[in-house]
């Protein structure tokens, strides 16, 4: 565990001066001291000196809103060729399903190419490795087939979907998988008739339960979820109002491990910020301490040019079903319809590849070693006969190409 902390924390103030200066010239120590004490630069004491996480200065201007509009100043808005996608196919996807009225819409073919490198000068005779692998139980992605010539083994009894694959280890040694499938958006508005009542408690339990470490109903929690929900009973309203509040409350941010943090919710209420994924455990767990079924899902989103590792939610509501949610993503604030605002409470766009069913499972063949990421499972994992080998140790990459299905 240290040795992951120390690679995450990493940096000292003389090495992430010049980012902030690059955007702020004037930021001085008491500033510093104040970005700090708000935890929109995040650090920690280590033998008694203190280190910054690796990211901890692109994330200044993430977090702070004073940061933020200075950085955008000079940068321009981030990811506004993502938003253009983003609403594009979020308008066709509507288009469609007025058409239509039917939840799975214009879908893609993807083919995804994965590899993972292992650094030279291992001493070891052999490696294992477990790559992505897109689920076969999820209706809005079918028709996948594997392209590669690999005697991988495809795993899909695990939450975590892989394929496996393990060979004699030599310098600048490579593992790679392509494969192809096709994905759909997917979307439920809300019934004109919805009767808002609660979903079975039994037949929820699963989905209704505390999970530890990371899905406990702690004081802090039950707080600040009561105070979110206030007076409303519905469960699909109480839902959205947390799909609301936590996009506008808790910036997204670049995420430490997964596997250095204790209890990753409570870690999102303290630092006030998260990642996709440490948002989805938070929306998970407000919604299940409110009785509402939710479940996490998460694979990859494959927005052209904007591809990269990323987790969401499904919660089930009574007379609708299960329905995916992306907290993350939030309201879309150009949006001049509910169902355009809204689209991500019960929507998701077809730019997506599923992984996994849930977080912090078992990965088949079973893993000797502890694994890198405890929690998720994106990147992949690497073994050797004798030790897990840590992400320091080899390096993933990946590549998509998209076409439309018409």
């Amino acid at each position: 565990m240290e040795e992951r902390i120390l690679l995450d924390f990493n940096k000292k103030i003389e090495d992430i001066l010049p980012y902030i200066h690059k955007y702020y010239p004037d930021a001085d120590s008491t500033h510093i001291y104040k970005w700090e004490e708000s935890n929109a630069l995040e650090y920690k004491y280590i033998n008694g000196e203190k280190y910054y996480f690796k990211n901890a200065a692109p994330n200044l201007f993430r977090i702070d809103s004073t940061c933020k509009k200075l950085k955008e100043a000079v940068d321009g808005e981030e990811k506004v060729g993502r938003k253009k996608i983003i609403k594009e196919h979020i308008t066709e996807v509507l288009n469609e399903y007025n058409d239509t009225h039917n939840h799975l819409l214009t879908p893609y073919q993807a083919t995804f190419t994965y590899r993972i490198s292992i650094d030279n000068g291992m001493n070891c005779d052999t490696i294992k490795v477990w790559l992505p692998y897109p689920r076969e139980d999820c209706p809005r992605q079918t028709d996948i087939k594997l392209l590669s010539c690999n005697n991988f083994i495809i795993n899909q009894k695990s939450i975590h979907s892989s394929a496996y694959i393990e060979k004699k280890y030599h310098n600048n040694t490579t593992f790679k998988i392509k494969y192809k499938f096709t994905t759909y958006a997917e979307y439920h508005p809300l019934p004109n008739n919805l009767k808002h009542i609660a979903a079975d408690t039994i037949l929820f339990k699963e989905y209704i339960s505390e999970r530890a470490p990371h899905i406990i109903f702690s004081d802090k929690i039950k707080q600040k979820t009561d105070s979110i929900i206030g007076s409303e009973t519905r469960p699909y309203f109480q839902a959205r109002k947390i799909f609301e509040s936590l996009r506008k409350e808790y910036p997204w941010a670049s995420a430490r491990e997964y596997s250095t943090i204790d209890n990753i919710p409570e870690y999102v209420l303290e630092q006030k910020h998260g990642d996709c994924g440490q948002i989805s455990l938070l929306f998970i767990t407000m919604c299940r301490y409110k009785k509402i079924p939710a479940r996490w899902q998460s694979g990859f989103m494959l927005h052209p040019n904007y591809e990269n590792l990323h987790d969401w939610a499904e919660i089930y509501i009574e007379g609708m079903g299960w329905i995916p949610v992306d907290p993350s993503f939030g309201v879309q604030e150009w949006g001049t319809t509910e169902e355009e605002k809204y689209f991500y409470f019960g929507g998701i766009d077809a730019f997506r590849m599923i992984v996994n069913s849930d977080w912090g499972g078992e990965l088949h063949p079973k893993k000797i070693y502890s694994r890198s990421e405890n929690v998720d499972f994106q990147r992949g994992e690497c073994e050797t006969e004798t030790n897990n080998l840590y992400f320091n140790k080899w390096k993933y990459s990946f590549d998509v190409y998209l076409n439309k299905i018409k």
